[in-house]
């Protein structure tokens, strides 16, 4: 499925990507199509993402780098789901900011722009509305229409298993929730032994590490990298650990 037959918010009237991944397709000899363009730009956001985490584990602000761990692992997460069906699920990927765009004119104050909006939109919306089991319209919460655990649960592990230790955790950090603020009094009765880690700066470095090794592979996989030698090389100690694990 080509970029072009795509429709989202965000794309220049000219059909070009902001970013410069015509170059990247080029230098790989890929067709412009969405599953590499929502590849390389989910890399990217994540990459971004693990280096922010670099900046505040130093000064041990843990609390910080939880929220921005589970922003890592969820857009890993999606990339990774995106895979198994990339053409149906990289477009609708691309189709949701539709969806995401038109909740932000609803909040605005002012719908009136949303008629023109939906009369232009209408076959696209159509695939995130669905009716419930008692017949009222409703609107899918994310792309995937599907929870985080739904998700994880069919990639299996690793994420399943970091779903169970790191999900909800992370999410009370997210959320300055009582369970984040008393931490180490919450998971007490934890039967995870990461859980109940004193050093959360510590689990959190090698927790991001891992993710990023996961989406390194992703782009070997696809095509999309040559090899992943350098990142191996970087990562020599976190892929001992994981051998040891595994």
């Amino acid at each position: 499925m080509s970029l072009k037959n795509t429709f989202f918010v965000g794309w220049q009237d000219d059909g070009h990507p902001r970013l410069p991944f015509d170059r990247l397709l080029k230098k790989y000899n890929i067709k412009p199509e969405i599953w590499p363009f929502i590849a390389f730009a989910s890399f990217a956001y994540a990459f971004n993402v693990y280096k922010a985490i670099g900046l505040v584990l130093p000064d041990f602000h843990h609390e910080s780098g939880a929220v921005m761990l589970r922003q890592l692992w969820e857009v890993s997460l999606n990339l990774h789901w995106i895979e198994r069906d990339s053409n149906k699920r990289a477009q609708d990927f691309c189709n949701y900011t539709i969806m995401e765009f038109r909740k932000c004119v609803q909040k605005s104050g002012d719908s009136s722009p949303l008629q023109g909006f939906d009369d232009a939109t209408n076959r696209f919306q159509a695939e995130f509305r669905f009716q419930n089991k008692r017949g009222k319209n409703q609107t899918h919460s994310n792309f995937a229409a599907s929870t985080v655990q739904q998700r994880a649960e069919e990639l299996g592990d690793p994420w399943q298993s970091d779903y169970a230790l790191l999900y909800y955790l992370a999410s009370m950090h997210a959320h300055g929730a009582p369970g984040a603020i008393l931490h180490q009094h919450f998971v007490q009765q934890s039967k995870s032994p990461e859980a109940k880690e004193k050093d959360s700066t510590a689990l959190i470095a090698y927790m991001s590490m891992k993710i990023l090794i996961e989406d390194i592979r992703l782009l070997v996989r696809q095509g999309l990298a040559r090899d992943s030698k350098a990142a191996d090389d970087v990562f020599r100690d976190v892929l001992d650990i994981q051998n040891k694990e595994a």
